[in-house]
């Protein structure tokens, strides 16, 4: 019995193409690259009596193993999570791609900002930059930090003066507004009467920059709750303080608070059962709030013997010259020039003989006037200071007294 037919052996599908042709076989999970497969070149024809080479035994790949066509694909954000399943999508947001190296939109999926600071600390960052601010980007800065409202004002007041913008020891011009002096001065303006409590405290700072600067921001507001605070500062140890004080004061001249002060000024001056020290401090008070309205009962207090030479420093400084010791002298002297005003009696005193004390005469125009500043120091003759008694003169015919 003749054996049966062996079976062939199976064709071997791991045997490589023939040459000029390429199979591809479509496995499962396996990508495709975007470009299409090229062409596939023509076969020679097999010649006659060959064994045909045995094809393979898996199907054609389909369409879907291919994938679709860039236009046709679907458009992801840069930014957003990727697909369920992807490895990449092992970690979480925008910063995982970022370490990962994804690419990134820059408009749609920028790193969010810092979460901004709570308001104390934007007080804080505000009041630093204040302190150390000048004249030309002040103002916006005063701004932002008066929209806090009174919660900025302890930190105002902890960093005040800040830089200085002038000199305050040798001014190029009379000192007469705070807002001249510092970038967190302007900002106690801008509060108004809110900030009158920590002036208050300020004008009793040790610093002595600090006391001119809170006198200073005083002359600005004008507030009756700050004339006590200021008639304190009439006897501080730096002269130019008592005047920024007395400027102060003379601003607010009309106010009942000021005459209150003055009264009880010259009450506790007349007053015999007060210590003698204690009159002559409240004498040279008067004459540093600069308050004409009191020479005359500063002269009838010549003649107490406790209080004469403190009246008389007093009446001094008030009228720009000493016309004598006895009350006799200077009642003769009120009744001619008594009603002429302070303005003339000061610049008939250039006219002296002692250059010291023509120099302080022209001191107190300046501060009574803020004029002529720069020419405080052409006096050196008595020719030269009639000079500019005469341009006071002018200045007061312009100006006259209210």
């Amino acid at each position: 019995m003749a054996e049966p037919p062996r079976p062939g052996p199976k064709p071997d599908t791991l045997r490589p193409p023939a040459p000029g042709r390429e199979d591809r076989v479509a496995l499962p999970g396996a990508r495709r690259p975007r470009s299409s497969p090229p062409p596939r070149a023509a076969s020679p024809a097999p010649a006659e009596g060959a064994a045909k080479r045995p094809t393979s035994s898996y199907p054609p790949p389909s369409r879907s193993s291919y994938p679709p066509p860039a236009s046709e694909a679907p458009r992801r954000r840069p930014s957003s999570r990727p697909p369920k399943g992807d490895p990449r999508g092992d970690g979480g947001g925008v910063f995982a791609e970022l370490v990962r190296g994804a690419a990134l939109d820059a408009r749609e999926s920028a790193a969010p900002d810092p979460l901004p600071p709570d308001r104390s600390e934007r007080i804080g960052r505000l009041v630093t930059q204040l302190a150390r601010s000048g004249p030309d980007d002040a103002g916006p800065l005063v701004r932002q930090l008066v929209a806090f409202g009174n919660d900025a004002l302890p930190a105002v007041a902890a960093a005040f003066p800040g830089v200085l913008w002038v000199d305050l020891a040798r001014p190029h011009r009379p000192l007469e507004s705070g807002r001249l002096v510092s970038g967190l001065a302007n900002t106690l303006i801008a509060f108004e009467a809110r900030a009158a409590p920590y002036l208050t405290s300020l004008l009793r700072a040790k610093r002595p920059e600090t006391r001119l600067a809170a006198a200073l921001v005083a002359t600005d507001l004008r507030l009756g709750a700050l004339v006590q605070p200021l008639a304190a500062r009439l006897l501080d140890d730096v002269p130019v303080i008592r005047h920024t004080a007395s400027r102060a004061l003379h601003a607010v001249r009309d106010l009942p608070e000021t005459a209150a002060v003055r009264e009880e000024l010259l009450r506790v001056v007349e007053s015999r059962s007060v210590e003698p020290k204690w009159r002559a401090r409240a004498a040279a008070m008067i004459a540093q709030l600069r308050d004409e309205r009191a020479v005359e009962r500063l002269i009838d207090l010549l003649g107490d013997a406790e209080l004469e030479a403190a009246c008389r420093e007093a009446l001094v400084l008030l009228v720009g010259r000493d016309v004598g010791r006895f009350r006799l002298q200077w009642h003769a002297w009120h009744a001619v020039h008594g009603r002429r005003g302070r303005a003339s009696w000061l610049i008939d005193a250039l006219d002296q003989p002692d250059p010291e004390r023509r120099a302080a005469v022209v001191n107190e125009l300046v501060l009574l006037t803020g004029e002529g500043f720069e020419r405080r120091h052409a006096i050196a003759t008595r020719e030269q200071a009639r000079e500019l008694g005469e341009h006071y003169r002018r200045w007061l015919e312009a100006h006259p007294p209210a």
